[in-house]
């Protein structure tokens, strides 16, 4: 009888420790995804306004997601900490308007090292007349070390924190390369 209850007890333990370990998946936080810095130190004396789309909320039983509204803010907190454009502005009423929409968002459901792909379409519109200054494909990458965090869920949303941020850096990258 002792030895089926220390097998219990011990069964218990193993559970609570896997329980610990695997944790519950949080969403990505737009400060992680905010990138302070662009190859080009161009500063555009135009107001911009930002709209997103395709990203999804987190499951907390599944997987870390990007939200559009963090994505956003994340958009909107790395124009401003790179001066890339004078300011931003809300709604229609800037002189672009930058729409970013995640098309992938690839993670592993398990391993050591996480490495998540994203593709975004980015899009920036002049509003006095609607013309396209630039539209392209935005493809990144990112691989969260297995020395990141114990936490799986947690390694894996830093994983997707990065490659939002390396996304956000080449789009505005590829912004600032513009003659506007």
């Amino acid at each position: 009888m002792i030895h089926h209850t220390l097998r219990r007890a011990g069964a218990l333990a193993l559970l609570a420790v896997v329980v610990a370990l695997a944790g519950c998946a949080s969403p990505a936080n737009r400060d992680a995804m905010t990138t302070t810095s662009v190859a080009s130190s161009k500063k555009l004396p135009f107001s911009v306004s930002v709209k997103t789309g395709g990203g999804s909320e987190t499951n907390p039983l599944w997987t870390a997601d990007i939200s559009d509204d963090d994505l956003r803010a994340a958009i909107e907190k790395s124009i401003t900490q790179t001066a890339l454009f004078k300011e931003v502005v809300k709604g229609k009423t800037g002189d672009y308007e930058l729409s970013v929409s995640i098309v992938k968002l690839s993670k592993p459901t398990f391993g050591a090292a996480f490495t998540v792909d994203m593709e975004a379409g980015w899009s920036l519109v002049k509003l006095s007349d609607n013309s396209v200054a630039m539209r392209r494909v935005v493809k990144s990458t990112y691989t969260g070390g297995a020395f990141d965090s114990l936490v799986g869920t947690t390694r894996l949303r830093m994983a997707v924190e990065g490659a939002a941020r390396n996304n956000i850096k080449q789009g505005l990258e590829a912004v600032s390369a513009l003659n506007l």
